[in-house]
């Protein structure tokens, strides 16, 4: 699928707003280019294309700039009307449509939004009653269609479901069960997840909303809390060994940007701050590039070493942990990419076998420790935890049940999960993962 017009998305990976407009384009099948925005320092480009409320989503299309998510979403659907419509075809039910969005704006996102950042008292229970008789009259306009546009996916569906990334959230900080109040919401919102792409592809999982809420919650309850020094990260989000970085970085609690890499068409700051590999994580630290994700985890170590350590305070454990990190990146990361990628079924069936073994051999490693580092979660743990998020895609590719074969191993990574917020923040789902090797598979001719 080849760009052919020059459509450009001016967005924040976090952005409900945001989300509508990419899995609208997704609908449609139209290739775009998404730049990040950081939104405590927004770029030039945002500013001149939407100068009334410098706010993202902005969609550029052909050089001309759309605002406002639901305007977006509606100018999507008449521009590419070919494929797959987002509205009804007849006036009323446009009409109908327009109004929930609306309503979904209004009723939804502020009260939702007070939950999250309001101290509890009078005000936090106002908006929490409100949100919750918000979704109940819109699980009531759903009634039992499987869709709110019938039998098909549509525009108030793409308006509503980005906010289902947020339930977690809102179930936290309102005391709220919304599955027990909205099954039959709570269900559609499973529904879109499991049969559309667009929407599983889009969404990020609740847990790293969750995360990201706590930041800010953090940040507005301690105003002197700001970025003291210059911290990016290049990188690209299904990356094992961005996230390695990503979860140092959150264990540090340090603010960073984000810039998200298209690795087919890499910036020239990628090239520039990484000329020899030119692959991403880059972290840049006051202008200054480090490279290679064992050595930059290191740095983040070394460099914020007030703040939970990684590695062993003796050198024998730092070197310990070192060589179990060099084992994973040569054994369980090339192994597992054969599984994934490679036809040959000698090939294939040798690198199965080393995969399973190479896991065992960690899994003793880990023994009946909590963590590779003990009592602490640390080097190793952080190195190895983000191939959980692959995981079942290394089991559908390469017919393996690596649970029932390393249970203590799973044990691990479910405690990782469970008790560090650094790593449920930051792993992607396994299904969106998997959905991204399926992807990758058919562009390389290994599936049809």
């Amino acid at each position: 699928m080849e760009k052919q017009e020059e459509v450009i998305l001016l967005d924040f990976w976090a952005s409900m707003y945001g989300m509508r407009v990419r899995i609208a384009l997704a609908e449609k099948g139209v290739s775009y280019e998404h730049r990040e925005e950081d939104l405590r320092n927004k770029s030039q480009l945002l500013l001149e294309m939407n100068p009334v409320h410098k706010k993202i989503p902005v969609l550029l299309h052909k050089g001309k700039p759309i605002c406002e998510s639901s305007i977006i979403v509606e100018y999507i659907d008449e521009i590419w009307k070919d494929k797959s419509p987002l509205f009804p075809s007849d006036t009323y039910g446009k009409a109908r449509a327009r109004f929930w969005a609306d309503f979904i704006d209004k009723k939804v996102f502020q009260p939702g939004r007070t939950l999250l950042y309001t101290a509890k008292g009078e005000e936090h229970e106002a908006a929490r009653k409100d949100l919750i008789d918000s979704l109940k009259l819109i699980e009531g306009e759903l009634g039992d269609k499987p869709y709110f546009g019938g039998e098909s996916f549509g525009y108030v569906d793409v308006c509503l479901i980005p906010f289902y990334t947020r339930f977690r959230a809102y179930e936290t900080y309102g005391e709220l069960n919304i599955e027990g109040e909205c099954p039959k919401l709570t269900a559609w919102a499973k529904t879109c997840i499991q049969n559309k792409e667009s929407v599983s592809n889009v969404l990020p999982e609740s847990l790293k909303m969750l995360g990201l809420v706590q930041q800010m919650r953090k940040i507005r309850g301690n105003p002197t809390m700001v970025k003291q020094e210059e911290v990016i990260l290049l990188d690209f989000w299904a990356s094992m060994y961005g996230m390695r970085v990503r979860i140092a970085l959150a264990e540090k609690g340090v603010s960073y940007e984000y810039r998200e890499e298209n690795l087919r068409n890499k910036s020239q700051l990628l090239e520039e701050m990484n000329p020899i590999h030119k692959k991403i994580p880059v972290l840049i630290h006051n202008g200054k590039p480090i490279c290679e994700s064992s050595i930059i985890v290191e740095y983040i170590d070394e460099e914020w070493k007030d703040t939970v350590p990684l590695f062993p305070s003796d050198t024998y454990g730092k070197a310990r942990a070192r060589f179990w990190v060099d084992f994973i990146d040569k054994k369980v990361y090339h192994n597992g990419r054969i599984l994934l990628y490679t036809a040959k079924a000698e090939e294939h069936e040798a690198s199965r076998k080393e995969f399973m073994d190479s896991l065992k051999l960690i899994e003793g490693e880990l023994g009946d420790k909590p963590y590779f580092g003990g009592e602490s979660f640390g080097y190793v743990d952080a190195s190895l935890i983000p191939f959980y998020a692959w995981l079942h895609a290394y089991e559908t590719y390469g017919e393996l049940n690596v649970e029932q074969d390393c249970p203590i191993l799973i044990g691990w990574a479910k405690r990782c999960f469970q008790n560090k917020g650094s790593v449920s923040s930051v792993l992607p789902e396994s299904l969106k993962v998997l959905a991204f090797v399926q992807q990758m598979r058919k562009r390389l001719g290994l599936d049809a």
